[in-house]
């Protein structure tokens, strides 16, 4: 058992040999910490550790090359777009002269109709007109032409705006040489000139017909007077006199006109 110093000098004096070697290491010891913190701190910082921030590595400074492999061709309009098939100019025209044909037919047949009805009405009058026939007796007669008369006019204005307005006709293209389709388009383009000129004198011979059955619709409608009504089917009696014989000749003479092609 060691025995206290004697004295307060005495006692600081022991305690300080006694805390000397702690105090030397605790010195050493933090002094290996500071340099610790600083090799760790700058390891963080710059040599890549987990928690550094990312570093980008620079760009290529090198041009970029295309591909040397050709791309892929892109078809040429013209290769892309189909060809237009050639049409045949005088095949065209046959079918437009064959439909033209048959158009115009039908518009001759409608005016043959109508026009038939209106020469047996004029022909009524001229027997009640001469004697040969009663009043009471014309009036009988007179009935059946005027049963359909108004709609076989119409069909016949129908026919004819079909024909006219569809404007096909027969003559031949030009520039193509000479063959069997060429020489019947040409007969059908002389027919249907022939056909034409009878319907000109169709229309002309079928106005006054069709104004007389307006006329006889406004009589028995109370429009007009007994006295008017007889005056103006008189005015328009002559005119069908005048009108209907010429018509008729036409067709006669026209009978012949033909189409090869007409089918």
């Amino acid at each position: 058992m060691t025995q206290e110093p004697p004295t307060r000098r005495a006692r600081r004096e022991l305690e300080r040999q006694q805390r000397g070697p702690v105090a030397a290491v605790a010195v050493v010891l933090v002094a290996l910490l500071g340099v610790g913190a600083a090799v760790w701190f700058g390891t963080d910082l710059f040599d890549g550790s987990p928690t550094a921030a990312p570093v980008t590595a620079p760009a290529s400074t090198q041009p970029l090359t295309t591909s040397s492999a050709p791309l892929p061709s892109t078809p040429s309009s013209e290769a892309t777009t189909s060809a237009t098939p050639t049409v045949d100019p005088v095949a065209a025209k046959v079918e437009q002269c064959r439909s033209g044909w048959q158009l115009q037919a039908k518009a001759a047949r409608a005016a043959a109709t109508s026009l038939r009805e209106w020469d047996k009405h004029l022909d009524i009058m001229n027997a009640l007109q001469a004697g040969k026939i009663s009043l009471a007796r014309a009036k009988k007669d007179w009935a059946p032409t005027t049963a359909q008369a108004p709609q076989h006019i119409a069909a016949f204005h129908a026919a004819d705006r079909a024909y006219r307005s569809a404007k096909q006709g027969c003559t031949p293209p030009t520039g193509v040489p000479a063959s069997e389709q060429t020489k019947a388009l040409s007969t059908c383009a002389t027919g249907m000139r022939v056909v034409n000129g009878i319907l000109g004198k169709a229309r002309a011979a079928i106005e006054p017909w069709e104004t007389h059955l307006k006329d006889q619709s406004h009589f028995k409608g109370g429009d007009i007077s007994a006295a008017r009504a007889e005056a103006l089917w008189r005015s328009l009696w002559q005119q069908g006199l005048k009108r209907n014989p010429p018509y008729f000749k036409a067709v006669s003479a026209g009978a012949k006109a033909t189409c090869p092609i007409a089918g």
